[in-house]
């Protein structure tokens, strides 16, 4: 793992890039940056693990569909001001790749009508060394342990295992974004976590 590499990368294509040892580092930081600004959350272990909506629930004006099931507040996540996601796979060479069901997370990361402010939050075991390896590693490792975590009816959520291509009604595999640069005039930060945060 290059991280010099990665983060020289990143910076090169606009992104603001950080790296912090503990999470609870880069929740202080994300919550100095998004001061006095509504949030917008899209489903991320990494974030659950965290802690980082508790902090910003408490502050107010956060949505998060994760923990009410609205989807309510997926449309207010939406046009927050800031915006938040996890990630499936990053390569050091400066692609981040995220995979979707319906669709919500990677088109708020894409772009939000009042949007200010985005970040990208990730831990260390979703670094890979190439584009090929984040798409194998959204598809064969993220994507099977969120299935099995949301109790789809998968082939991979039985086994958590491997990417079956398959076209069960559960699947959750529907969207692949592969994002390069920063969308035009919005702050993008990648925030990296030197531990083991998500699948």
């Amino acid at each position: 793992m290059n991280i010099e590499k990665l983060v020289k990368n990143f910076q090169s294509r606009g992104y603001v890039v950080r790296v912090f040892d503990t999470a609870e580092q880069a929740n202080n930081f994300i919550l100095e940056q998004t001061d006095g600004m509504s949030v917008g959350l899209g489903g991320s272990m990494t974030v659950e693990q965290m802690g980082l909506f508790n902090l910003l629930e408490k502050r107010g004006n956060a949505h998060w569909h994760f923990h009410s099931g609205s989807k309510e507040e997926i449309r207010r996540a939406a046009s927050a001001q800031a915006y938040i996601s996890g990630i499936n796979a990053l390569s050091e060479t400066g692609e981040i790749v995220n995979i979707d069901g319906n669709g919500n997370r990677v088109s708020a990361s894409i772009y939000g009508s009042e949007r200010e402010k985005s970040f990208f939050v990730c831990g260390i075991n979703k670094i890979t060394e190439n584009l090929d390896k984040a798409l194998w590693r959204a598809k064969n490792v993220a994507a099977p342990l969120n299935a099995r975590r949301l109790g789809r009816k998968t082939p991979c959520a039985a086994k958590a295992d491997k990417c079956y291509n398959c076209n069960c009604e559960d699947r959750i595999c529907r969207v692949t974004a592969v994002f390069t640069h920063p969308t035009n005039k919005v702050e993008t930060f990648l925030i990296i976590v030197r531990e083991n945060l998500g699948y």
